[in-house]
C-alpha cells in the first residue's frame, strides 16, 4: 500500500521500476542493475534525434541569437547591486556593500557579454523597418548599461567601499542611471519580442481544444450574466 502511494502513476507503468528481488524480464536483467540499465535507455531516447523532450531545446532554438539566454544575469546582478547598495548605506554596513560589489563585478562583466551578443543579434535577426528604430534605442541603452557598469566596477574595485562622501553620492547617482537604463532595455526589449514578435521563429497557437474548451467558458459565462441580468 505505502509503495503504491510514494511511487508516481508515470514511474509506476513504467518498465525502469526495480523489482524488489530482482525479479525483472531477461530484457534488463531484473534488480537494481536492470533499473540502471532501462534508466540510461530511457535518457538515451530522451535525448535522441527525433524526441520530444530536449533539456536544453531553448538554447538550441535561439541559434546564434543567445543574447535573450544572458541579458537576464546582468539584469538581475545589476538590480541586486544597486538594491543592497542602498541598503548597505542605509544601515551603515560593511558585509552587504561588499556582497553589493560582487552583484556589480558579475553584472558588469554579464553586461558587456549581453550586449556584445545583442550587437550579433541585431545583424542577424531579421526585423522591420518600424522595428529598427526601437532596437536602435534597445542598443544604446544596452551599450550604456555596459558602459557605466563596467566603469563602477573598476572604480570599486580600485577604490574599495572607502568613498568620500562627494564621491559616494556620484557613485550612487551613476548606479541609479545604469538602474534607469536597465529598465527602459528591458522594456524595449520585451516591446520588440511581445508586440512585435522580434527572434520567434514561430508564434504559438492554441490547439482545437484549448481553443475549444476556452470557447466553452466564454459563453458559459455570457449565459451567467445574462441570467443575472435577467
Amino acid at each position: 500500500m505505502f509503495s503504491s502511494f510514494l511511487t508516481p502513476e508515470w514511474l509506476a507503468n513504467s518498465s525502469i521500476v526495480p523489482m524488489a528481488h530482482g525479479d525483472g524480464d531477461s530484457h534488463t536483467g531484473g534488480g537494481f542493475v536492470g533499473f540502471i540499465d532501462s534508466l540510461l535507455e530511457l535518457v538515451n531516447q530522451g535525448l535522441g534525434p527525433g524526441s520530444s523532450w530536449n533539456p536544453v531545446a531553448g538554447i538550441e532554438a535561439l541559434g546564434s541569437n543567445i543574447h535573450p539566454f544572458i541579458v537576464h544575469f546582468p539584469i538581475a546582478f545589476l538590480t541586486g547591486f544597486l538594491l543592497l547598495e542602498v541598503i548597505g548605506l542605509s544601515v551603515r554596513s560593511v558585509t552587504i556593500r561588499q556582497i553589493a560589489s560582487g552583484m556589480l563585478y558579475f553584472g558588469a562583466a554579464g553586461a558587456l557579454v549581453a550586449a556584445t551578443a545583442g550587437l550579433i543579434a541585431a545583424d542577424s535577426v531579421p526585423h522591420s523597418a518600424e522595428v529598427h528604430h526601437i532596437l536602435e534605442w534597445h542598443e544604446r541603452l544596452g551599450l550604456t548599461v555596459a558602459t557605466l557598469s563596467g566603469a563602477l566596477a573598476v572604480w570599486r574595485a580600485v577604490v574599495g567601499t572607502r568613498f568620500s562622501a562627494m564621491a559616494q553620492a556620484l557613485h550612487l547617482i551613476v548606479a541609479g542611471i545604469v538602474g534607469v537604463c536597465l529598465f527602459f532595455a528591458a522594456d524595449l526589449g520585451g516591446l520588440m519580442v511581445y508586440q512585435y514578435g522580434v527572434g520567434v521563429k514561430s508564434l504559438q497557437q492554441a490547439d482545437d481544444h484549448h481553443s475549444a474548451s476556452h470557447n466553452h467558458v466564454h459563453h458559459h459565462s455570457e449565459d451567467v450574466e445574462l441570467e443575472v441580468e435577467n
